[in-house]
């Protein structure tokens, strides 16, 4: 079980990126959500420096104890 943990991928999923919208979400291994984003107070608090910064984001999940240090995150494709 501890090696699935420490394998474990998270995907990152940008769903809505215009005119001054902007909606994303993280997702488990299972596909299930566990962390939303609306709009863009990641941005103004600085945890996350632009859309794609995956560093920040997952800085920001380890710190809300949602993943592990050492589990990775990933950009998702909905295609």
């Amino acid at each position: 079980m501890t090696q699935l943990c420490r394998g474990a991928v998270y995907r990152y999923f940008i769903n809505l990126d215009e005119r001054g919208c902007f909606y994303a979400d993280v997702r488990n291994t299972r596909g299930r959500s566990i962390f939303e984003i609306k709009g863009f107070e990641i941005f103004e608090d600085g945890w996350m420096q632009h859309r794609s910064d995956l560093a920040g984001l997952k800085q920001y999940l380890v710190h809300l104890g949602l993943m592990k240090r050492e589990q990775n995150l990933a950009m998702g494709s909905t295609e």
